[in-house]
């Protein structure tokens, strides 16, 4: 979920700077290249903004963070025997009443009730707009307009049926429909070459699919509805859309016959109205457009083809997972970060710069375990941030093994806050193993059964000087280094699995163990 936003938003961002470039040298191209191969430049970035996916490189430009699946520890269960202990106490004072939602989850909310009411609306609108038509329009199955339209067909190659109506609703010739196409002729008189000029427009945008390319640019306006750059680019998309139409349309035709094709069009400037859709063609599209439209008309200087610009477009818009990258896809597994499932719900989340936060407060220490006796406890999940505000627990259901044991790793039923007292007297030291730290033994999804005792656990480390003792007096045992008595025994793998034993004796250093880039041991070392 937080991927996928942060996905979005990345790729947002990176095709709003590319279109504002593409905008800002168009004036550049346009003198160049032709308005159609720029036109379709256009269509590769709406692709890329509807699949806001791209291959990652190893060295973005800017690089965004965003969590991913972390791994769960390896099993590492004491001596295996099932654990006899009297059910906790459990602090009720902070249980939370109100199932907790992340930012994340919030921001999905957001967007798509976004996305869906834009939709709607566009949807809703061109229903009312089909419903008017219907209502008020005249069919035209005969007389020069519909004569003019059929002989076009036959000269442009167009097989489809198309119907023809006059509509007192339009103020400018507009096509729509997508299986039954339909042009809508106002209620103006044109003479003959007007009503070629038109037919002939809108027969070019039925060539050339515009409506399903219209399509495509609804739908991402409607992902990236909270992107003003975007409501730029889709009028951009329209005004070249319909520039590149008049360019074919006037094709191999003289000065005289373009100079008339820019009067039709000036011509109906007076009866624009404002009912229009997203889903329909329109002839007219307003003064400023108009002056742009006039000036290509009469542009007869030849253009290259263009197609570099398709390709350059392309480049680009593939080339954005260079620039933006999204932490997960580059960073280690020891980088990446994400609630283990079932912790979100009750309120973890993770910010933008990887910290752990419990209902929007930085977490310091997060700990999902259970004491065992004293000095000794499993951890299934903990984390450390030495500048968060605020400690937390899991609290879990106890499960009743019926044979006089129980298993404390039960259901996850709440996240609480530690007291203010207990964060005041917490040993930073202690968590990070510098000055001793509680005696740990990791898990996760238990799979051996019965696990392994603590004498087996260390004949793994017995070739690098360790050696484990259990103690006759009671407690675990203790762990030597070449003689030496460890105080904290640290064995971190690769993988996020971590086992740690503290001696019941106590001791005076602290030793690691070592691992290869296969996650193979290759020896252990003294922390200083």
């Amino acid at each position: 979920m937080q991927g996928f936003i942060v996905t979005l938003l990345t790729c947002s961002i990176a095709m709003s700077a590319l279109a504002l470039f593409y905008m800002a040298i168009t004036p550049l191209l346009a003198k160049r290249y032709s308005a159609k191969s720029r036109y379709y430049a256009w269509l590769v970035a709406v692709v890329g903004l509807i699949i806001p996916f791209r291959p990652h490189f190893n060295n973005p430009l800017i690089k965004v963070t965003v969590p991913s699946k972390a791994t769960l520890p390896i099993v590492q269960i004491g001596n295996g025997a099932p654990l006899t202990m009297p059910a906790p106490v459990e602090n009720t004072a902070f249980l939370p009443t109100i199932q907790s939602f992340s930012w994340w989850q919030i921001a999905v909310v957001v967007w798509i009730v976004g996305m869906v009411t834009f939709l709607a609306y566009h949807v809703i609108k061109h229903y009312c707009f089909i419903k008017m038509i219907r209502r008020w329009s005249d069919s035209v199955t005969d007389g020069q307009p519909f004569s003019i339209l059929q002989n076009l067909q036959i000269e442009m190659g167009v097989t489809k049926q198309i119907s023809l109506y006059l509509c007192p609703c339009v103020g400018s010739p507009m096509m729509i429909g997508f299986i039954k196409p339909c042009i809508l002729l106002p209620h103006t008189n044109l003479d003959k070459d007007e009503l070629r000029f038109i037919l002939k427009h809108e027969l070019v945008h039925l060539k050339r699919k515009d409506l399903c390319y219209k399509v495509l640019v609804l739908i991402a306006a409607a992902i990236h509805w909270f992107n003003p750059i975007i409501y730029l680019m889709a009028k951009a998309i329209d005004i070249l859309c319909e520039i590149s139409c008049d360019i074919e349309t006037v094709q191999n035709t003289s000065i005289g016959m373009r100079q008339h094709y820019s009067e039709t069009i000036i011509g109906v400037v007076k009866y624009q109205s404002k009912i229009k859709t997203a889903l329909s063609t329109n002839f007219y599209g307003g003064k400023k457009e108009m002056k742009k439209r006039i000036f290509s008309i009469m542009d007869m200087g030849k253009k290259k083809t263009g197609l570099v610009i398709v390709c350059a477009a392309l480049i680009l818009t593939i080339g954005t997972g260079f620039a933006f990258a999204t932490n997960a896809a580059i960073a280690s597994p020891q980088e990446r970060q994400e609630p283990l499932p079932g912790y979100e719900k009750f309120g973890i989340s993770y910010n933008a710069n990887n910290k752990m936060l419990f209902n929007g407060q930085l977490v310091r220490y997060f700990w999902d375990g259970y004491e065992i006796e004293l000095g000794s406890s499993a951890t299934h999940y903990d984390y450390l941030n030495e500048d968060g505000i605020i400690d937390v627990h899991t609290i879990r259901s106890i499960i009743d093994n019926r044979d006089g044991s129980v298993d404390p790793f039960g259901e996850l039923t709440a996240i609480v806050a530690y007291s203010q007292q207990e964060f005041d007297g917490r040993d930073i030291n202690f968590l990070k193993g510098n000055g001793g730290s509680p005696q740990t033994t990791a898990i996760g999804n238990t799979s051996s059964a019965g696990g392994r005792t603590f004498e087996e656990i260390f004949s793994d480390y017995k070739d690098y000087g360790i050696e484990f003792v259990a103690s006759a007096t009671g407690g675990i045992g203790n762990v030597y280094y070449k003689g030496q008595l460890v105080k904290t025994f640290i064995d971190e793998k690769n993988n996020g699995g971590i086992f740690t034993l503290q001696s019941v004796d106590g001791g005076s250093i602290t030793v690691r163990t070592v691992y290869d880039a296969s996650g193979n041991l290759t020896g252990v070392k003294v922390q200083e």
